[in-house]
């Protein structure tokens, strides 16, 4: 007689997947690493949400439904597993979640606590706390005292940023992130044309209008190109690069940074601020740059469009470094499942 297949634990996971956005593509990515291992049911905050074509197409090839809170039995068994959701506890959805029986994890992707996040982990409502990094995890020391904790990092599959040789006609670097003006340096636009390149192309990517009222004191010539969101699928845009310049504003600190990584994939180097925790997803000088000051990040790009060869060399141990130790589908799936069994 055949044995029967072991019975999956439920995991409702609450949020929307998506292909833009850091929950959002974390949530897409973790439904094809653990759908082997848990029952999981998308649990997104609206039926309209549920019934989004792009969430389907996310979804169905797994096997696995959305379904509003709303449309579940009154009692379920399993875990809840939320992913930086804004409004999960001011809403009362949190609340709800324990109530129906799921044991609560809560991940919260940013450096700062969501309304009602601190008064909820205080009052024993979150039953496992998850953390990026351990940079986050300090931040988040008071916040969360008292709650166990389980640190992930962040999965992004590998198969989406496959490897991909570039030498572009005319030098581009640029950078992508969500328009958020707190992601940009108050001297952004300045920042990169004193890196001093001739014949040189800035592609950016979010850009909208409240970003672009931050730099209307500037004048952007031809050579920029000033992308919204979603504009191009993240392959195709990161693959338009030749560097990943990114600096960043000085009220912001990156809990972990997902577009480095991503470029990373595809062997576009990276070269970013000192300060946050990027020193966690490269050796510096061998699979990107982690940079001081300003002389160290002009040097650095300088030398990059100088020497094509070493480049290239670079750019696949980027890739190679991020495959192995930040993408590894394998060590991820493991790290998962402990973190969402109680």
């Amino acid at each position: 007689m055949m044995s029967a297949e072991p019975i999956k634990p439920p995991l409702y996971l609450f949020g929307v997947p998506g292909k833009v956005g850091g929950a959002a593509t974390k949530i897409a990515h973790l439904v094809r690493l653990l759908h082997r291992d848990f029952q999981i049911t998308v649990v997104p905050p609206s039926h309209q949400s549920a019934k989004d074509r792009e969430v389907r197409s996310l979804l169905e090839p797994f096997q696995v439904r959305a379904v509003p809170l709303k449309e579940l039995p009154r009692q379920l068994a399993g875990v809840g597993l939320a992913i930086c959701e804004r409004d999960f506890f001011t809403t009362g959805r949190a609340r709800e979640v324990k109530e129906r029986g799921l044991r609560l994890v809560w991940s919260n992707e940013m450096m700062f606590a969501f309304k009602g996040e601190a008064e909820a982990a205080q009052a024993g409502g979150i039953d496992r706390v998850l953390f990026v990094s351990e940079f986050q995890a300090q931040a988040f020391a008071d916040t969360h005292r008292g709650v166990p904790s389980f640190l992930t990092g962040n999965y992004i599959d590998p198969d989406d940023f496959p490897w991909h040789e570039r030498r572009h006609p005319v030098f581009t670097l640029g950078r992508l992130s969500r328009a958020d003006l707190e992601k940009y340096p108050l001297n952004f636009p300045a920042f990169y044309e004193e890196l001093g390149l001739k014949e040189v192309r800035y592609r950016v990517m979010a850009w909208n209008a409240e970003v672009a009222r931050q730099y209307r004191w500037h004048r952007f010539g031809p050579e920029w190109e000033l992308l919204p969101e979603n504009k191009e699928p993240t392959r195709t845009f990161l693959n338009s690069l030749d560097v990943f310049v990114y600096p960043l504003g000085h009220r912001v600190k990156e809990s972990w940074g997902r577009a480095v990584v991503e470029a990373m994939l595809t062997g576009c180097v990276p070269v970013v601020p000192a300060g946050h925790q990027f020193h966690q997803l490269m050796v510096s000088g061998e699979s990107g740059f982690i940079c001081h000051g300003y002389e160290e990040w002009r040097d650095c790009v300088r030398r990059l469009r100088a020497d094509h060869p070493w480049r290239l060399k670079l750019g696949r141990q980027a890739a190679a470094h991020a495959r192995e130790h930040l993408c590894n589908p394998e060590q991820h799936r493991q790290r998962w499942i402990e973190a969402l069994t109680f």
